[in-house]
């Protein structure tokens, strides 16, 4: 049975390279899809059936290791082989915890590697997966917990720790689709660890809307780090399932214990006894309009409005939810994060992973919303100052410079939104209101600059279009008229 393959690479040299290949005859792999992106490799695995993706890590937008992430929770099924031009440790170690089955160097990528690679990971992917793997002991410990059955943990030298995490369901589901979401949502919840890193986490299901968390630790043996360990892996699971299924998680941790039977007694009571308090959770996430009240105070670079934004979010949080403090901190630092890449200002003071639980730890609602706003307001005022003085802002800068760099293209007002990482129709907004012309006019004065140095090089006409980014050479005929007053043998003959 031919096995899909499904190319992601931004680089067309690269993707032709990859199609050319002999092997492609003579195995039972295909191509099925390219793609020049995440965002399209995914709307490719939304409608098609890909065995194995060959991702490039080194993406602009939403790179290799994102997508690789979204893959190992949305489509399990498929195999990944990840390639790049760098040899970075980060991206290694992150998209193969993500579950890609190799990591290849392009420099050294040839038919024989590809070819082992490919075999290779399509023979792990027809046999169990890891999820399939755990499922016996899922079942096994499910029976010890509420059945009474004995501990499959007998002979298991870790130390434990329990939560309970339960899904917030917008609406309902029919049973193969409610089945296929919570088993995705399980992978998400045991993600965050392996036996490697020395934490193993066991995701029970427990009901439709609920898994009991079972935490192994094989190395830790101080208490503050293991719940530390927890706070962090919780958090970036709740992180996650919002934006892969739109869906809030949960998840209330259990005190620790001397014995696993004393664990096993605090679940049954807890699953028991708290349904209704479990129920009335507040969510961990800012609502919709609480996103938009804030983003509108961010655009107009107004601080003391954002401030108020932030400090109104804070004293919606009940009072010792040390769990909700810490998603509503890393939200408000996330988009803080965002804004300073944006327009280029240094906050490398801010907590970064596991030291945002530090960052937390100790203070209260009141000092965390004060301390969170004071932020804001600082950052919002230095890009207001800055942008008063009359320099581009740094959105508009990165638009210039893609149009300079990437004119010879077919690029659009999409196409370089997209690429760094903002709404089409606001760039469109900020770009006129800043240097009085549309996008789509100085692409165009970029290009038509760029064919008169050809001219003037003797280059020939159509290779000019083709290297200029005109679509049609009675299109270049056209905007080089207009915009210079003169055709293309004129401009020759009478210069500028």
């Amino acid at each position: 049975m031919k096995r899909s393959v499904l190319v992601v690479d931004d680089e067309t040299v690269f993707r032709n390279y990859i199609r050319q290949m002999e092997l492609w005859e003579n195995s039972e792999l295909y191509i099925a899809a390219e793609a020049r992106s995440a965002q399209e490799a995914l709307r490719i695995l939304e409608r098609q059936e890909i065995n194995i993706v060959i991702l490039d890590v080194s993406m602009p937008g939403k790179n290799g290791v994102f997508l690789s992430e979204i893959i190992a929770a949305k489509y399990p099924q498929t195999a990944m082989i990840a390639v790049s031009s760098y040899d970075d440790y980060d991206y290694v170690r992150q998209i193969l915890k993500n579950g890609a089955h190799d990591y290849i160097l392009k420099s050294r990528l040839t038919e024989e590697t590809l070819l082992r690679a490919l075999e290779s990971a399509d023979l792990r992917m027809r046999q169990r997966s890891p999820w399939e793997i755990r499922k016996e002991l899922r079942s096994q410990a499910a029976e010890w917990i509420f059945h009474g059955a004995a501990s499959p943990f007998t002979s298991d030298n870790s130390r434990k720790a329990a939560a309970i995490a339960q899904i917030r369901f917008l609406k309902s589901y029919s049973g193969e689709s409610l089945k296929t979401l919570t088993d995705g949502i399980g992978r998400v919840l045991e993600s965050g660890g392996s036996r490697e890193d020395g934490l193993d986490i066991l995701a029970i299901p427990c009901g439709s809307d609920k898994f009991v968390l079972i935490y192994r630790f094989y190395e830790e043996t101080s208490e503050a780090r293991m719940q530390e360990r927890i706070a962090a892996v919780n958090l970036d699971s709740q992180d996650a399932i919002r934006r892969l299924y739109s869906l809030q998680v949960t998840v209330r941790t259990c005190p620790a214990f001397f014995s696993d039977n004393a664990m096993r007694s605090y679940l049954q009571f807890q699953l028991k006894e708290k349904e209704e308090e479990t129920a009335a959770a507040s969510p961990l996430a800012m609502t919709i309009g609480q996103q938009k009240k804030l983003l509108a105070a961010v655009e107009t670079l107004d601080g003391k409005d954002a401030g108020r934004q932030v400090r109104s979010l804070y004293e919606q949080i009940p009072p010792g939810q040390e769990a909700l403090c810490l998603m509503v901190t890393k939200e408000m630092l996330d988009l803080l994060v965002r804004i300073s890449e944006e327009y280029r200002i240094s906050l490398d003071f801010l907590p970064q992973n596991n030291r945002l639980f530090e960052y937390t730890q100790g203070k209260s609602r009141e000092t965390l919303a004060a301390n969170v706003s004071g932020l804001y307001e600082n950052v919002l005022r230095e890009i207001r100052e800055r942008e008063e003085t009359g320099q581009y802002s740094s959105l508009v800068k990165k638009a210039i410079a893609l149009m300079e760099q990437r004119y010879g293209e077919p690029v659009g007002l999409k196409d370089i939104a997209g690429t760094i990482g903002t709404n089409s129709s606001y760039l469109s907004r900020l770009f006129h209101e800043e240097t009085g012309t549309t996008v789509t006019d100085y692409l165009n004065r970029v290009r038509v600059e760029q064919s008169k140095k050809l001219l003037e090089e003797d280059v020939p006409l159509k290779e000019i279009v083709c290297r200029c980014g005109f679509r049609s050479y009675g299109y270049f005929l056209k905007i080089f008229k207009e915009y210079t007053g003169k055709t293309p043998k004129e401009f020759l003959k009478g210069g500028e």
